[in-house]
């Protein structure tokens, strides 16, 4: 579990970088935030000066069989070899087990790029990131029920991350062993037919794990989940934010008639050795 101190120094770090390159970074602070982080096995990677300061973090968040990383620098420190260092301990560590080694980059963070190439990664894909922060207009479905989820949930949690994501049930036991924590099951008639998560931070909402069942998929279930759960949290003063591969034609057609729009947008390589 990461440190109140080690979470400041990375938000601080993290802001730095982000004003310096203006870009957004995608750092899933409700990961970095799970008390068994790093209990079993290293997933953060720290440089520091003599003095204490960090110059260099990197974090590694396991999904499954796929592992992603993301990568960040002090700017005044760049080209010293820090990256490097951090990303040679983390592959020495995941690259066996991981039967995808994933870095993750700004779109607009020409650095970033430049340094997945330079350790040997290639382009896979890219994510739109997608931002609201209006109430979006009223949706609602008759027969609809948005609940929090409980541990018997769990089993379901995991059916529709296997579908949804195309996961192995092995793979989806891996993913967050406090599923529950944060996440809403989608009832139709007394029915779970999906499910996702918001991560609150202090002004901002993160939807993650956007799951309908495909066989209920095309009703309007969706389209009305999302404007309630966005509707109830820009009403309580945050933006809210997700994220959609950029070749999902169908969901970023629902997120924007949701009131999304297009706010940046995440690159993934993948590394091979």
């Amino acid at each position: 579990m990461l440190a109140p101190e080690q979470r400041k120094a990375i938000h601080a770090l993290q802001q730095k970088v982000e004003h310096y390159d203006k870009t957004k970074l995608k750092m899933n602070w409700d990961m970095l935030a799970q008390q068994n982080r790093s209990e079993s096995k290293t997933e953060d990677y720290f440089h520091y000066d003599e003095k204490g300061t960090l110059l260099g973090y990197l974090a590694v968040f396991p999904f499954g069989k796929k592992v992603e990383c993301l990568c960040l620098v002090d700017p005044e420190y760049r080209r010293r070899g820090i990256a490097r260092h951090l990303m040679t301990q983390a592959l020495s560590d995941w690259q066996q087990q991981a039967a995808s080694f994933l870095i993750n980059t700004p779109e607009n963070a020409t650095n970033g790029h430049a340094f997945c190439r330079a350790v040997g990664s290639v382009y896979q894909f890219s994510e739109h990131q997608m931002v609201c922060r209006e109430i979006p207009m009223p949706c609602s479905k008759e027969g609809i029920r948005i609940r929090p989820a409980v541990s018997s949930d769990q089993a379901s949690i995991q059916c529709l991350d296997k579908e949804g994501f195309g996961l192995s049930m092995e793979e989806t036991n891996h993913l967050r062993p406090d599923e529950v924590n944060g996440t809403y099951i989608v009832e139709a008639a007394g029915e779970v037919v999906g499910k996702l998560r918001v991560q609150r931070q202090k002004e901002e909402s993160w939807i993650y794990g956007f799951v309908i069942k495909k066989e209920e998929r095309g009703k309007g279930i969706g389209r009305a989940v999302l404007t309630d759960i966005v509707h109830r949290e820009v009403r309580n003063g945050k933006t809210v934010w997700l994220d959609v591969v950029t070749s999902n034609e169908q969901a970023l057609s629902l997120y924007k008639k949701c009131g999304f729009t297009v706010e940046g947008a995440q690159a993934y390589y993948r590394y091979k050795a």
